[in-house]
């Protein structure tokens, strides 16, 4: 097992002050240092310990300290082991809004409203290294399924827009549109028996099928 070199006797003591050794702060350093600060060794290799040498001293001097320099091998490993630096936490935001909340009926410009809420979605991803943002629109069945694809589409994309004029890089963000996919809730045509009355009843029944998904991936730096 490898030991540091330890200075013994008046004949060590005299070999290393004509060397030009020196004991720089011997009182609380366990190894000898050279006029010019570096550690001093012997012939082998090994550092030359002085007479205040312990292993809590030599483990105190951290891990890229010269106990561990020079006597790793017989040190506790965990002093000698470098800290890692804790991973950025992933970040994952996905936030459903109903698209009654960010647009009007069948439209898909942003009303205020829906805007406040993109600009509360901004600020709750500042910060986050972004990887990608995922920006998903839906409709409800009312219309054909090109005008409610078409209409998804646009939804998403003004929601992209928005995030872009806020300072979102647009190269960092996907739009799809879904149409009358994935539904949330089904809901009976209108009669005079059913569950549903008139259309009215049917458009608000089927509200929660009109929404908008903001997905955002990335991660955030460790505190």
């Amino acid at each position: 097992m490898k030991t540091s070199a330890k200075i013994g006797g008046i004949v060590a003591a005299v070999m290393l002050a004509v060397s030009g050794a020196s004991f720089a702060a011997e009182q609380v350093n366990p190894y000898v240092h050279s006029s010019s600060g570096d550690i001093v060794k012997n012939s082998t290799g090994l550092c030359w310990r002085t007479g205040f040498w312990t292993p809590a001293l030599a483990e105190a001097l951290g891990v890229n300290g010269a106990g561990c320099a020079c006597d790793a091998d017989i040190l506790d490993a965990a002093a000698c082991k470098a800290v890692e630096e804790p991973a950025p936490a992933k970040a994952a935001e996905k936030v459903t809004f109903s698209a009654d909340m960010l647009f009007n009926y069948n439209r898909s410009d942003l009303k205020d409203e829906g805007k406040a809420v993109l600009d509360d979605l901004v600020s709750r991803i500042a910060g986050v290294d972004i990887e990608v943002i995922l920006s998903t629109g839906y409709a409800d069945r009312i219309g054909s399924d090109k005008f409610n694809e078409r209409l998804s589409q646009k939804r998403a994309e003004s929601v992209k827009a928005y995030l872009v004029s806020k300072g979102v890089d647009a190269q960092l963000i996907q739009t799809e549109g879904k149409g009358e996919a994935d539904p949330v809730v089904n809901c009976p045509d209108p009669s005079r028996q059913g569950q549903i009355k008139n259309f009215r009843e049917l458009v608000n029944c089927l509200a929660p099928n009109r929404r908008a998904v903001v997905e955002v991936v990335g991660t955030r730096p460790a505190e």
